[in-house]
């Protein structure tokens, strides 16, 4: 009797013990973020455009309270713009501005084993962000041919940011690679503005001026306790 007791004992230790080996785990997890951007702007009544190519960088930081499921929040400082090219034979008509925005995204973190060591990952959420700065990267013009023509140049290409705050959708998929030093992910995004970056009333030159980024970034995550 007592041999079975004891054998018992041990089946049920055993069994606790490869229980608690598979007990989820909460995990906090901090890094840094670095890639490219490729933007324009949604404009209404639209412009000739090309994507605009720059970067981005910033911090990350991710919770993952549950099993497949987290959330994730950044700081990144990161260029958009737009680009213009009107005539595509010769070189002039060409136009390009690079604006600098601090932005936020909050996003949910859903996430599918691959292995033990990949996994498949889902972020979306809003994202909110404040424009500090612009700059006229490029700017070859035909001399206007009119005084409409002026007007607009002197309206549009010489206007200023008329809205910093911009808020906005952002989402994405990508992969991330664990390992013992530290989360590797490659994830591609695409940002879709809400907000007008030039006023947008009648007397306005647009009704819609829309920022919209497509990103592709590299992400290194520590796990911490």
């Amino acid at each position: 009797m007592k041999k079975l007791l004891a054998g018992i004992s041990c089946l049920l230790l055993s069994l606790s013990g490869f229980g608690q080996e598979n007990v989820f785990r909460n995990e906090w997890s901090f890094g840094v973020n670095a890639g490219m951007t490729l933007s324009n702007v949604r404009f209404s009544p639209s412009r000739p455009q090309d994507l605009l190519r720059q970067g981005s960088g910033g911090i990350t930081v991710r919770y993952v309270s549950e099993k497949n499921f987290g959330l994730q929040a950044e700081l990144n400082y990161t260029l958009r713009g737009w680009k213009e090219r009107t005539d595509t034979v010769s070189n002039f008509n060409r136009y390009s501005r690079s604006l600098s925005y601090l932005e936020m995204p909050f996003m949910t973190y859903l996430y599918f084993d691959l292995g033990k060591r990949v996994r498949l990952i889902f972020n979306a959420g809003p994202q909110i962000g404040y424009n500090i700065g612009e700059k006229t990267l490029e700017k070859v013009l035909v001399p206007p041919a009119d005084e409409l023509d002026e007007d607009l140049h002197k309206r549009y290409y010489n206007q200023k940011i008329q809205h910093r705050f911009d808020y906005g959708i952002t989402g994405g998929l990508g992969f991330e690679l664990r390992t013992g030093a530290g989360n590797f992910i490659l994830d591609g995004r695409y940002y879709f503005g809400l907000s007008d970056v030039f006023g947008s009333k009648k007397s306005d030159l647009f009704q819609a001026s829309a920022n919209q980024v497509i990103g592709v970034k590299i992400t290194y995550l520590f796990d911490f306790q």
